[in-house]
């Protein structure tokens, strides 16, 4: 393991992490009218102490465009003082800070918006209820708008002092879309074979690495695979991950699922059902939820590693550094992950659970996380913010524990 905590290259410009892990992109929920609050900087500060050598804060949209409801940020100049401070709290912690930068092309609730950008006219459920039934097929100048979008959002956070960017290829959102053939039904030249699919997902990280030049770090997430038939493949990713490799990215983080169609495919575990009804923003959402939720969202069993045996073939194909993210949970987990020849391992709910899972890691006061995989925290999202629902329960037990050996010792 102690190449797990020994300093470690980020790009070929001179970037170095302290160690291997990155924070996953989870999304925080913890915006003030479109801006980041003092809380979503406290959460970056709070895992930078905790040991994490790259922390991501996710969902950082392009554009207004780009927004899967109103609430969420863009990356633009009315963020940016609070961004800045972000960066800079971050590194006077001890660690490094991402950005993921998004489209959500068709996945949107944004009213602002309608009908939404996608590859091809597609029905919209997650927008369904909010009138936004289809979505309207880019054209060429859209597709240019929204690379500059990316290219200008990139290069605004390498001014503001981020140490890097995350280009988000993976999850269904716009790039993924793209991918996917289940959601691309192009007949021009970006769509049909992978090649003609990925082509405005790879001119997009042209894009951005033109922009902010070859020396600063530019990661992809990317898809192993939608996780349904008809949806992009393992083959697909090899294809893409070899083009990657021919730019100067600095890595590829290994991801999966498409959110409007398997959204568990990443996360794993128990389905939070009745909180995410209770999340439900009118009874009309809440009512659609309770019927059809069980249909729609599909659990999937939880396992360590869960992502590791469709990485590896990836590990096998190409040569570029690469990010193993999935199932990320303990001590022996990690070192099965390194000796695969992963160069960096993303944590999410771990992370979530503690953020002193790898301070604890390295200096041996654990070997695996108690997190239970409830996923009541993808609940919590939608809320106050993202929080692990168990842990605060631990805290509460600790608290009533203290105070009955309190009053046990004052009534000796």
């Amino acid at each position: 393991m102690k190449q797990a905590f020994s300093k470690t290259p980020l790009g070929s410009g001179g970037t170095f992490l302290k160690n291997v892990f990155i924070k996953a992109a989870t999304y925080e929920g913890m915006f003030e009218k479109g801006q980041p609050s003092k809380q979503l900087i406290d959460h970056h500060v709070t895992l930078a102490k905790g040991g994490v050598g790259l922390s991501t804060v996710s969902y950082g949209a392009v554009s207004e465009k780009g927004k899967t409801f109103k609430e969420q940020m863009v990356v633009s100049e009315k963020t940016s003082a609070k961004l800045k401070l972000l960066a800079n709290e971050v590194h006077a912690a001890g660690g490094k800070i991402s950005m993921q930068l998004t489209h959500c092309g068709y996945f949107s609730k944004n009213k602002k918006v309608n009908p939404p950008l996608a590859p091809s006219r597609v029905l919209n459920t997650y927008g369904l209820l909010s009138g936004m039934v289809f979505s309207k097929a880019m054209n060429t100048a859209d597709m240019k708008e929204v690379a500059q979008d990316f290219s200008l959002a990139a290069t605004l956070l390498k001014t503001l002092g981020f140490d890097a960017v995350e280009i988000h290829l993976g999850h269904g959102y716009l790039l993924s879309q793209f991918l996917s053939p289940w959601s691309n039904k192009r007949r021009d030249a970006y769509g049909g074979s992978i090649e003609n699919r990925a082509r405005f997902p790879l001119e997009v990280v042209d894009a951005v690495i033109d922009k902010v030049g070859e020396e600063f770090p530019v990661l992809v997430k990317l898809n192993l695979s939608d996780g349904f038939k008809g949806g992009f493949t393992l083959d697909d990713c090899k294809y893409v991950t070899k083009e990657l490799e021919s730019r100067t990215c600095a890595a590829i983080i290994l991801s999966g699922g498409f959110t409007s169609k398997t959204p568990f495919y990443l996360m794993r575990g128990k389905v939070p059902l009745w909180g995410m009804i209770q999340n439900g923003r009118n009874w009309l959402e809440k009512i659609t939820m309770a019927l059809f939720g069980p249909f729609i969202v599909r659990p999937y069993p939880y396992t360590s590693n869960f992502f590791l045996d469709q990485a590896r073939e990836i590990r096998q194909s190409v040569n570029i550094p690469l990010a193993y993210l999935g199932g990320v949970d303990s001590m022996k987990g990690i070192e099965e992950i390194l000796e695969e020849g992963f160069d960096f391992v993303v944590i999410g709910r771990a992370l979530i659970h503690d953020p002193e899972f790898i301070n604890k890691l390295e200096t041996r006061q654990i070997k695996q996380s108690n997190c239970d995989h409830c996923n009541k925290c993808v609940v919590e999202m939608d809320r106050d913010g993202i929080r692990c629902v168990l842990r605060d329960e631990e805290a509460k037990m600790v608290s009533w524990q203290t105070n009955v050996a309190r009053r046990t010792k004052s009534r000796a």
